[in-house]
């Protein structure tokens, strides 16, 4: 069974990156932070909307020697599911967290916000399906990412997942 189309915006949430080319990165605080979620995570969640149902995902952190977080992950929901991969980084000298995504051909920038030991991308992107938005934390031990899809008949499918590190 493939995902239904309101549930394809997980595959499209700008936070999920596809490998590209970042600028220089520094900021060795910054590289630090991002270095700790290093490892495998493991997240679950329900989606809610007309194709409610419980999704499961994995995501490996690797750190690189420039220091940004490259990662991979793959999330299951029913018979369905999708991989995505790519990085963030810190740009010293625009003093910002930064992720770079392609998402079906267009190229999509996300800062993050770093409050205390969290930072938090947030976007919002329109897609075929409709209106995409989300949030994505590395927050201390814990990764969060809620998203939500209002989809062209108006309807609302949304989710939070919680990952906790393996």
């Amino acid at each position: 069974m493939r995902l239904p189309p309101s549930l394809k915006v997980l595959a499209l949430v700008p936070v999920f990156f596809a490998p590209l080319s970042l600028p220089a990165v520094a900021g060795p605080a910054e590289s630090a932070l991002l270095a700790k979620y290093a490892g495998n995570w493991r997240g679950t969640g329900e989606v809610t909307g007309p194709n409610a149902g419980s999704v499961v995902c994995r995501l490996s952190f690797k750190p690189t020697e420039e220091g940004a977080v490259a990662y991979s992950g793959r999330c299951s929901f029913g018979a369905g599911g999708y991989s995505f991969r790519g990085a963030m980084a810190y740009d010293d000298a625009k003093k910002r967290f930064f992720s770079q995504s392609s998402v079906q051909g267009e190229q999509v920038n996300t800062t993050g916000k770093r409050n205390g030991n969290t930072i938090t991308f947030s976007s919002s992107i329109e897609t075929q399906h409709g209106n995409a938005s989300s949030t994505f934390a590395l927050a201390g031990n814990a990764i969060k990412l809620n998203f939500k899809l209002i989809d062209k008949k108006g309807r609302t499918t949304a989710s939070a997942i919680n990952f906790s590190k393996q």
